[in-house]
């Protein structure tokens, strides 16, 4: 797999040193797993270890992006490595207003195209083709939901927060200038050659690595590292560990409960002033992902 890093001689020799402050950008699958009990499964935010999330969807709703806006993103952030790793914690909301926006315009037709989908929901409908009834219906929860994509949280010890599932096939997995598709990327960690789920993740050939957000924050804290600024433009699709996804009636009343600021389960926590709208795109043509499993 092609990649931004390659090892050092210094990082061969003395191995892997992990900064204070890890910067990831994430561009996988992402879900959220239900439990039996009907509740999202959770964890709580370890001792020493600080979290800001800029997330693209929300609850129950499935990003769409190319492979191209991808990698747009990912340059963007990852030419603004040591502008991101200067800011104070405390202080980094205020960037995080221009990368949200400047997110937002890159992809800016993306629910113009989707609006376009919808107006022909009816025909689709009848054409009973199942895949692109499925399609339609993620399309119009998407647009519906535009304007609350996009936005900032932050995460400080003992918060509980949605343990997301991030994962990919292995044959997805593209890493390069011109696309940045299903990896998750460490960009401020030189001497690793790949990206984190492979990293952290047993390869097979064939497989399809999974990784939990608690796993890739109890992996850093042991790591020492103290800060994590985690760019989040994979799905939040609810699904439960079959993998069956739910009805619209319990998606928006589970999107509700988990962006209601008195929520004691963060997903939104602490956000930016503004809503953002958020990037995505088509997936009906052969360039296009869809970005949800």
């Amino acid at each position: 797999m092609a990649t931004i890093y390659k090892p050092s001689a210094a990082s061969k020799k003395e191995g892997i040193k992990y900064p204070d402050r890890v910067i990831i950008a994430n561009f996988s699958h992402g879900r959220i797993t239900i439990q039996p009990d009907g509740t999202e499964k959770t964890f709580v935010v370890p001792p020493n270890i600080k979290i800001k999330r800029a997330w693209a969807s929300v609850p129950g709703v499935c990003n769409f992006i190319t492979s191209e806006t991808n990698a747009k993103f990912a340059n963007k952030i990852i030419n603004s490595q040591k502008r991101l790793e200067m800011i104070p914690f405390d202080r980094i909301d205020e960037e995080f207003r221009e990368y949200l926006n400047s997110f937002k315009d890159i992809d800016s037709d993306t629910r113009d195209e989707m609006n376009n989908m919808i107006k022909r929901k009816n025909a689709i409908l009848k054409s009973g083709n199942e895949s692109e009834i499925d399609f339609v219906n993620e399309a119009e929860r998407y647009v519906h939901n535009f304007d609350k994509f996009f936005q900032l949280s932050t995460y400080l010890p003992g918060d509980t927060v949605i343990d997301k599932q991030f994962s990919r096939t292995n044959a997805e997995a593209i890493n390069k200038g011109t696309a940045r598709e299903w990896v998750m990327l460490l960009v401020n960690v030189p001497g690793i050659d790949e990206d984190l789920i492979t990293h952290m993740v047993m390869q097979t050939r064939g497989g399809k690595p999974d990784i939990y957000f608690s796993e890739i924050i109890n992996y850093l804290k042991d790591k020492g590292v103290k800060e994590v600024i985690f760019f989040d433009n994979s799905c939040s699709t609810f699904m439960d560990k079959d993998e069956n996804e739910f009805d619209d009636r319990f998606i928006r009343a589970r999107r509700r409960a988990l962006l209601n600021p008195s929520s004691s389960v963060k997903f939104g926590g602490k956000k930016v002033k503004k809503s953002y709208k958020k990037r995505k795109t088509n997936k009906k043509n052969k360039k296009s992902k869809k970005r949800c499993l």
